[in-house]
Order: C-alpha cells, then structure tokens, then sequence
C-alpha cells in the first residue's frame, strides 16, 4: 500500500494509507483566525446506508471508507454560540453538499471563516471540497 506524508496539512495526523476505500479529512483554513471563530463544528460524510463524520472532537481524524468510492453526501455544520443549535453552512461557489472520492484517494472538505467580526447570530463560515486530492497508482 503506497503511503503519502500529509503531515504539513493543517488538521491531518500525518499518514494516509491509500487505498481500499474512499478517505476523507477535514481542513480548517487559517484564513479570518477560522480555527478560533468556528470552534465546534462537524462534517458528515454518507453514501447509501454508511456514514461517518469528522468534528472539532477530533479534528485530525481521518475517514477510510469500507471500500466505498463515488460521489459522497456531505453535511457540515457549526454550533451556534448564540442559540446553543447546530446550523449548516452553505458551500462557496463551484463547491456543493458533495463529494467525490475513488477507492484509491483521499479527497477534503475546506472550511473558513467568512469574518473576524461577524454579525450576531449569523453562520460565519463556508465550505469547499477537493475531490481525489490525493490518489495512490492502481
């Protein structure tokens, strides 16, 4: 199994052992102090009856599907200060709530603060997805 050092990737706990299955990993960016602004947050991957997430818990947690590869349903969420619920935040452009993976890749979903100062109440933050990031040679 080929072995790819991710270790200057913010939010990564070092290695992917690609292949066998779709991975995922989470990527906050340091863009508007984004680590420090949305400080609970989750990311849901699902595809049929498999799901599982990545959240502020363990943000360094790394997703292998079971074999799994294709287009994977995505929720990411952050909790609200201010209502105390779980809010979803929108994609940027050109990104949407899914994401693509072959057996033999990882793929990340990004997710960045839109203010350092925003509104009260409003959902300070949107996501973006990088399908197939990295993939091993079949």
């Amino acid at each position: 199994m080929e072995t790819s050092n991710v270790s200057g990737t913010a939010n990564s706990s070092g290695q992917l052992q690609l292949g066998n299955g779709a991975q995922f990993w989470v990527y906050l960016s340091p863009q508007n102090n984004t680590a420090k602004m949305i400080s609970t947050w989750r990311v849901t991957f699902s595809q049929g009856n498999w799901s599982d997430s990545i959240s502020s818990d363990a943000p360094t947690k790394q997703i292998q599907t079971p074999n799994l590869s294709g287009i994977f349903d995505i929720k990411v969420e952050l909790l609200s200060g201010s209502t105390g619920t779980w809010r979803q935040i929108p994609p940027q452009q050109g990104s949407y709530n899914e994401i693509g993976c072959n057996s033999n890749c990882a793929s990340m979903v990004g997710i960045v603060a839109d203010s350092t100062t925003p509104p009260p109440g409003a959902v300070n933050a949107h996501f973006w997805t990088t399908w197939d990031a990295m993939c091993k040679a079949q």
